[in-house]
């Protein structure tokens, strides 16, 4: 059987590429069920991760306190407003934010599995020689995206806290009293927005190796990048310009990093085509050479 026949055996009609994302849906919601079973069974651990800044005693706290007595200043000093109180103001509240939590400790956990299934639903579609490097990107995205999701929990989550629950306009009328719903949607919104600004070097990465974007192209865009990114954080963040701020620094260092990413693919192009080229002169050359040489034969004879 040639080549061409089994190629045209494994391509599939548009009926067949839908059945085949209907089985993927399948699976992963299949996942996801199982993982907030297992969440919701597990006492409350997500809730009380997802509650985790709200308390002074959070690692973020105590280092940034140790770290300003460490050089005596009072500026680093952060944690949650004295008059920081969580209330439910619902009566199945409670329960919903179990659910909530749990459901949301099931989608990041199940994170691998959805890059995994992504990949296996793209991979044919893919050219054979990029395959081992998609691949390769494949199972370095997860790591990345929980990179900055911690980074986010443990750095950007606290500084957002401390910032919006000690920003008064009247200490004496007016009280926080901010339901729990609403202080899970701050810690999960940055949180993934941090997440998701780490996969922006992958994605750099991946449209520089198949061409559509060059580290001169990045430059020369750069205004309009930052303004994008802006807007970016904008969308991805809670409604408020301290967490826009904090989200769109990452992201801007992550272009920056993205452009030498880029620069040093463009290198490894340009040094590959001149090798390719130096070989096809090579080629050229040794060719003539045997003309030559046939010739010459030829002539003596």
């Amino acid at each position: 059987m040639s080549k061409q026949s089994v190629n045209e055996e494994k391509e599939m009609t548009f009926g067949e590429h839908l059945d085949e994302l209907r089985k993927i849906l399948i699976r992963v919601a299949i996942v996801i069920v199982v993982l907030f079973i297992a969440m919701f069974a597990i006492d409350n651990v997500w809730l009380d991760i997802l509650l985790g800044p709200s308390n002074a005693s959070f690692p973020t706290y105590r280092f940034f306190n140790w770290f300003a007595g460490v050089i005596d200043s009072d500026a680093l000093r952060i944690s949650p407003a004295n008059n920081f109180d969580l209330i439910n103001t619902k009566v199945a509240g409670q329960f919903m934010l179990a659910m909530k939590s749990a459901f949301i400790g099931s989608l990041i956990v199940a994170v691998p599995y959805l890059i995994f299934e992504l990949w296996l639903f793209v991979k044919p579609a893919i050219p054979v020689k990029m395959q081992r490097k998609c691949a390769r990107y494949a199972m370095i995205t997860p790591l990345w995206f929980f990179s900055g999701l911690l980074f986010g929990y443990f750095v950007i989550v606290p500084l957002t806290i401390n910032f919006l629950t000690n920003y008064t306009i009247d200490q004496v009328a007016i009280q926080n009293l901010i339901t729990p719903d609403s202080f899970i949607s701050t810690v999960i919104g940055v949180s993934m927005a941090a997440g998701i600004t780490f996969l922006l070097p992958m994605f750099i990465r991946l449209i520089a190796n198949m061409g559509l974007v060059t580290a001169q192209t990045m430059k020369h865009y750069r205004r309009h990048a930052i303004a994008v990114l802006i807007i970016f954080a904008a969308i991805i963040t809670p409604p408020d310009v301290f967490s826009q701020i904090l989200i769109f620094i990452p992201c801007y260092i992550m272009y920056e990093y993205g452009i030498r990413i880029a620069a040093r693919i463009d290198a490894e192009r340009e040094a590959a085509e001149k090798a390719q080229g130096a070989k096809a002169v090579a080629a050229a050359v040794e060719d003539d050479d045997e003309v030559e040489d046939r010739e010459t034969v030829k002539y003596d004879d």
